[in-house]
């Protein structure tokens, strides 16, 4: 093929790589084809770069004890190490009355076909699990997934079912050591009445690199509330897809990005109102140190006949060192009338006379820094629905917001 007219992503098959007995993964051996890889003159990838991926020699990947960097919220729990099940760390027995779990590699049915990660995750996913809430059960304890990686490349897929009125609140976890891949899809059918509240939180090694996709599609007044928490990685970049697809349903969606050193986390937000009447909220915050830097890009369709929609967007960046850079990009597409819709993005250092007040009070100039960036990010942490994550995640920002606010 002429190199000049190269597609916009490889076609499927190009992904289909058999796992083969040398130390190299099918993951690497796709890398010499980088074309068939998002470049930055793609719009969706254009704030960023895949270096930190296409740079690696990836080896395949191996089932090792890891240090599980995560919380233990005492309900039934998953944990992949290296995208394999380990029944050891896991808790999969006594489970509560209405949900099931089901060892499977799920088939995909949310996720776009034509993405490149959701193709490579088709043809180099190890396991998955099938998680079912049956109609009008409500489970009282969360439902945890951790995702621990330690070597190579990985990848890892889960599907949630909730019946009609059912209610879960589900924790996933990315965590590890050393330098590893991870690519993730999360998938999620909310039925008619139904709840989901979902927290997640990459707290990786500082090596990791992450891609993630969640996607869900939301019945008559169903609801989504999700906090997307990212602690550290190299590269970790969040794609949050829903589909409002019954009248009536809404999603909440908070976002947060701790990056310092030279990492980059990037939140990529898609939310499609397809029906009448349907609710969403963004609220999503960077706080960026150092050379890190951080993407946001938000989209809103509004499609033709849904009427009453009522959707906002926001995205609020905190610059603490003038070599952190931020690119964000709130969008609409508005194809009806009759909707309330709004979107704003802002980008800045700390409020001097804040911390001017802060210092006339007593306090040095560290605290009172440290003071004003801990108010910023906490407004999303507080928030937090999902029982023991919110007081994990106070612990952890209080560890590092003094490295911060110097």
């Amino acid at each position: 093929m002429d190199p000049s007219v190269r597609p916009r992503y490889a076609p499927r098959d190009a992904y289909k790589l058999e796992m083969t007995q040398t130390t190299q993964h099918p993951f690497a051996a796709l890398l010499a084809h980088a074309p068939a890889l998002p470049t930055i003159r793609d719009e969706d990838w254009r704030f960023s770069p895949l270096r930190a991926i296409t740079a690696q020699p990836w080896a395949a990947p191996k089932v090792a004890a890891t240090s599980l960097d995560a919380p233990d919220l005492g309900g039934p729990r998953l944990v992949f190490l290296s995208g394999k099940l380990d029944e050891s760390l896991s808790r999969l027995k006594a489970l509560p009355a209405g949900l099931t779990l089901v060892r499977d590699l799920p088939a995909r049915r949310l996720s776009e076909s034509d993405r490149p990660f959701g193709a490579l995750n088709d043809s180099l996913a190890r396991d998955g699990f099938v998680l079912r809430v049956a109609r009008d059960a409500r489970i009282g304890q969360p439902v945890q997934i951790v995702y621990a990686g330690s070597d190579g490349a990985s990848f890892a897929r889960v599907s949630i079912e909730l019946e009609q009125g059912a209610e879960l609140a589900l924790h996933e976890h990315f965590c590890g050591t050393g330098r590893h891949f991870l690519g993730s899809i999360t998938e999620a059918v909310i039925g008619a009445n139904a709840s989901l509240h979902i927290a997640r939180v990459i707290a990786d090694s500082s090596q990791a690199v992450h891609v993630g996709e969640f996607c869900a599609r939301l019945g008559r007044d169903a609801r989504l509330v999700l906090d997307s928490i990212a602690l550290q990685a190299e590269f970790a970049r969040s794609e949050l897809r829903i589909e409002l697809d019954g009248e009536g349903a809404s999603c909440e969606l908070r976002g947060l990005a701790l990056a310092r050193a030279n990492s980059l986390f990037d939140h990529q937000i898609h939310v499609d109102h397809a029906k009448p009447h349907t609710t969403s909220r963004q609220l999503f915050r960077n706080v960026l140190d150092d050379n890190s830097r951080g993407v946001f890009s938000g989209r809103v369709i509004v499609r033709p006949g849904a009427s009453g929609t009522d959707a906002t967007q926001q995205n609020n960046n905190l610059l603490l060192s003038d070599n952190a850079r931020v690119d964000t990009k709130p969008m609409l597409e508005i194809y009806t009338d009759e909707v309330k819709c709004s979107h704003g993005a802002t980008s800045g250092q700390l409020d001097a006379n804040a911390v001017f007040f802060l210092r006339s009070r007593g306090l040095d100039e560290a605290t009172a820094r440290h003071l004003l960036t801990f108010a910023f990010a906490n407004e999303i942490i507080e928030h937090i629905a999902v029982p023991g994550v919110q007081q994990w995640l106070s612990t952890r920002m209080g560890e590092r917001f003094h490295g911060l606010a110097e």
